[in-house]
């Protein structure tokens, strides 16, 4: 789907606590960094020097829980031991150039979920927090631009909407899945949550459209009627709000707020450069409502809940 593109946007793509090391950020630095996020939806931060070891700890001292449903793996002999550590993900090519395309499934626009469908005591808009590093960066993406990441501010698209339209959407829910593919014959949970979400923090209503797999209630027998809800729904999105476009230097962190913002990955040529990047995903356990003095704490366990409802359909 075309859509209009800027690097400057006037609320997404905010640089925040410049010349800072991250490793040593103090109680108020730390405090600035979230208050940055929840206000702007995607910060960064610029010329970080970390392995993957210390950005796990980082997320984990600042946000909570980096091990959401993930399962830990052994390393890889033929990866810098530097870049691995459990709960942390290596994106794009870190063996080499390669013919096989990696990490395709992220040029599509979607809200990051992981296990959010499949966590018992998380809304779809839990405060899903994502950090992507980027350590060896592609010198241009397959349009001959610099390599980027686009975001779309789900707020800004809420309110660009016609008032008719924004009361139909209220009133409407789709059920989300989680991206991990089960195996064949397996039962897929399905969380259930508003089109028209509400902020946990700042209050603001925006849309959650997690990815075009999503199903909206009434169409769970009308998998094509489904999807064109979707793309009809997302199409009116993509005319009316321009994406945001963070491009990409070495040493970048940049957060987003998946409650607020959903994203897509540019293409790269990976015959002809390389790219390393380390994605870690954490639920803000403790946060601040506005008038709140007194942090809120979430506690989650992985396993599908009971009290949300769930539509379960085979693989």
């Amino acid at each position: 789907m075309e859509h209009k593109t800027v690097q400057q946007h006037p609320r997404l793509g905010t640089e925040v606590l410049q010349d800072c090391n991250l490793m040593e950020l103090t109680e108020q630095q730390v405090h600035e960094l979230k208050k940055s996020l929840w206000e702007h939806g995607v910060v960064f931060i610029r010329k970080q020097h970390l392995t993957a070891s210390q950005l796990k700890e980082f997320a984990k001292q600042t946000f909570g829980d980096v091990t959401l449903g993930s399962q830990p793996k052994p390393n890889d002999p033929e990866i810098d031991l530097d870049l691995q550590s459990s709960g942390v993900f290596i994106l794009g090519n870190p063996k080499g150039y390669t013919e096989k395309i990696p990490d395709k499934f992220a040029w599509q626009w979607h809200h990051d979920k992981d296990h959010l469908p499949l966590t018992e005591g998380l809304d779809m808009n839990a405060l899903y927090v994502v950090m992507l590093y980027g350590i060896e960066i592609p010198e241009q993406g397959a349009d001959g631009q610099p390599h980027t990441t686009a975001f779309l501010d789900m707020i800004e698209a809420y309110n660009n909407l016609q008032p008719e339209h924004q009361r139909q959407l209220e009133t409407t829910s789709m059920y989300h899945q989680s991206p991990t593919s089960p195996k064949s014959g397996e039962d897929v949970p399905m969380k259930l949550h508003p089109i028209v979400s509400t902020h946990k923090v700042t209050g603001q209503k925006g849309l959650y459209l997690g990815s075009d797999t999503a199903i909206p209630v009434g169409m769970e027998k009308s998998p094509d009627s489904a999807k064109q809800f979707w793309q009809e729904l997302f199409q009116t999105v993509l005319e009316r709000t321009p994406a945001y476009a963070h491009v990409w230097q070495s040493g970048d962190i940049v957060f987003w707020d998946n409650s607020q913002v959903m994203h897509a990955g540019i293409p790269y040529n990976s015959n002809k450069y390389k790219r390393v990047a380390l994605r870690v995903g954490v639920v803000d356990n403790t946060y601040e409502l506005q008038g709140e003095s007194t942090p809120r704490h979430v506690n989650v366990h992985t396993r599908p809940t009971p009290n949300a409802p769930l539509l379960s359909k085979k693989s």
